[in-house]
């Protein structure tokens, strides 16, 4: 990528949004019906709360470095060794997150399509489409994101809508699901949901200035919180508890529900249309952060050559969990639980540090003169 290219406020939320709500498509709502029951919608309104005061407070900070990513803000702070640190640590999250869910794509294609087909032949499909879509860069990625999100949103919400009928309001009793102490005492570790606002981090130079970050960071939490509070609620009130944490698929298991006459049925095509749109968009922008992020790390000429060597890298891992239950796993107790480390937590620390430096270098620059 060249400091030339300047994306809008509409490419940055449409990369938020596929990189936030593409989970929604896999097992997202089951896990949260695992977590907390009926209460599932309960806790991603809640933990967007906490994600959108994390990111006001991470905005107020980023004011002080307008144009920077966050790999130039380790440099800034740690010089060479800052920047490779915070660089390779990015790198290990961004391709471990992409390896697993590549795998969760191609198990559950198997089981819906492929069924006979071996594993590691499916995820061949993910990955050769994946390392394709990196190898055009960024720009075309974002551009596609932006055309594809309202065709994805208008499938989700044909799905939606269709299940209506199918609805009992009796479902979401209790409230409160397995209770409070699950919702507010545990539930903030579940801000992982939102880990995928690292990727506005590593855009922050192409975003044409502060107002534009801190924009699409807002409009891109709040947009996704309603996507994911809207699916995990409409598959809450259809399915009853504990029916809701066995359910393959669940947005799957609602659009094949779906049957208004003769001429409207088979609505899970729709299903595997958008899902397979938002699958590849997410891969392909996924593989192009960890292979752009390793080369300027190591400050690398070009990025291309780097491309299907990651991809190899991640093909090779996702095929490393021996099951689908444990790769669902992985993804529900490791990276939704822990992610935020890198988001928030990694993305705090070095902004708090780098401007604690700042100010100490103005003052002694002001003391000088």
């Amino acid at each position: 990528m060249e400091n030339k290219i300047v994306f809008g406020k509409r490419e940055a939320i449409s990369c938020l949004l596929i990189f936030m709500c593409n989970q929604l498509f896999l097992s997202f709502p089951r896990n949260m019906a695992d977590s907390v029951g009926n209460a599932g919608w309960i806790l991603i309104l809640y933990v967007s709360i906490i994600c959108l005061i994390l990111f006001l407070i991470i905005s107020k900070l980023y004011k002080n470095f307008e144009g920077k990513d966050i790999l130039d803000i380790g440099e800034f702070l740690g010089g060479n060794i800052g920047r490779i640190l915070v660089g390779m640590i990015f790198v290990i999250d961004y391709v471990f997150i992409i390896a697993v869910i590549l795998r969760e794509y191609g198990e559950d294609l198997k089981i819906i399509s492929l069924i006979q087909s071996p594993i590691s032949f499916v995820l061949a499909f993910f990955a050769i489409g994946m390392v394709i879509g990196a190898y055009f860069g960024l720009e075309p990625l974002l551009r596609l994101g932006t055309i594809s999100v309202p065709v994805i949103f208008l499938g989700f919400l044909i799905v939606l809508v269709g299940s209506i009928k199918y609805i009992n309001v009796s479902n979401i009793l209790p409230i409160l699901g397995t209770g409070p102490t699950d919702i507010f005492i545990k539930g903030p570790s579940r801000i992982s949901i939102f880990s995928g606002l690292s990727s506005l981090f590593l855009l922050t130079p192409f975003l044409g200035g502060h107002q534009n970050f801190k924009k699409s960071g807002i409009f891109g939490i709040v947009l996704s919180s309603l996507i994911l509070t809207s699916g995990t609620l409409v598959y809450s009130l259809v399915l009853p508890y504990p029916t809701t944490t066995s359910s393959f698929l669940p947005i799957y298991q609602l659009s094949r529900l779906i049957s208004y006459g003769r001429f409207f049925q088979r609505i899970e095509s729709i299903f595997v249309l958008v899902w397979s749109m938002i699958a590849l968009i997410y891969l392909s922008a996924g593989l192009f952060f960890s292979a752009y992020i390793y080369k300027k790390t190591f400050k690398l000429e070009y990025h291309r050559p780097l491309i299907l060597p990651f991809g190899i890298l991640v093909f090779t891992i996702s095929l490393l969990p021996r099951s689908l239950m444990e790769t669902i796993f992985i993804d529900n107790i490791i990276i939704r639980k822990y992610a935020w480390t890198v988001t928030f937590g990694l993305t705090l620390i070095l902004l708090i540090l780098a401007s604690i430096k700042k100010r100490i270098k103005e003052g002694s620059l002001k003391n000088e003169k």
